[in-house]
């Protein structure tokens, strides 16, 4: 159990401080966030230009793809390059003020201020309960402070709006594995190694929760 935390621990402040505050603020909006643009109708007489350019990929489109490719990498070179790649669409928002918030959240948790950390965390999620990437950091925030049920709490929030988010998942099992909750945590595992079969250590977490959970005839 004690060795369960102390992976945990580290495991949290990796992800909490996983894509630096600057990047987040230069991203662009999500497509499908982002308003309408409004398109000049052409003059009157005037010929039509052929086909018109393929509509930009949403946010959710570019997920489903990605997620696709990540779950078929044929290796952990091609696995990490599509894993950067997603972390660029989950940060993505329309909203500056949610790139704002999440930013200096993350400036407090480098200064170890947890608890303002968590103040801005709060009102990401409230002020944008449809976007994961609050959910998630915040799940990650109450690992550091051990509060696990809140964390589990946040961690299902995400993979229910965000099913492939295989960060979440990532969490999930070690959560599930630090509350002693050895089955919930195999069956999360095996959903991670399906979704990201090059998630560092979860081939081997697999092997040891199979090994845990049939030794005790589960």
């Amino acid at each position: 159990m004690r060795k369960h935390r102390s992976a945990l621990l580290l495991a949290a402040v990796a992800a909490l401080f996983a894509i630096p505050s600057t990047v987040v603020a230069q991203r662009a909006p999500a497509p499908d966030d982002a308003p309408p643009s409004v398109a000049t109708p052409p003059p009157p007489g005037a010929k039509p230009r052929g086909r018109e350019a393929p509509k930009p990929e949403t946010r959710a489109e570019a997920l489903t793809r990605l997620y696709g490719q990540l779950a078929a990498a044929p290796d952990a070179a091609t696995s990490q390059r599509i894993v950067q790649e997603i972390e660029v669409v989950w940060s993505q928002t329309a909203s500056p003020t949610a790139m704002l918030l999440l930013n200096r959240a993350l400036v407090a948790a480098n200064e170890k201020n947890f608890d303002l950390s968590l103040q801005f965390l709060d009102t990401v999620t409230e002020l944008y309960p449809d976007w994961s990437e609050g959910f998630n950091r915040r799940a990650y925030l109450y690992v550091v402070k051990l509060d696990y049920g809140r964390a589990l709490g946040d961690l299902r929030r995400v993979l229910a709006l965000d099913p492939g988010n295989f960060r979440a998942l990532e969490g999930l099992v070690q959560v599930l594995r630090t509350m002693g909750q050895d089955k919930a945590a195999l069956d999360v595992v095996r959903t991670l190694v399906k979704a990201h079969p090059f998630s560092p250590g979860a081939q081997e977490t697999l092997k040891q929760l199979e090994e845990a959970v049939d030794g005790r005839g589960i």
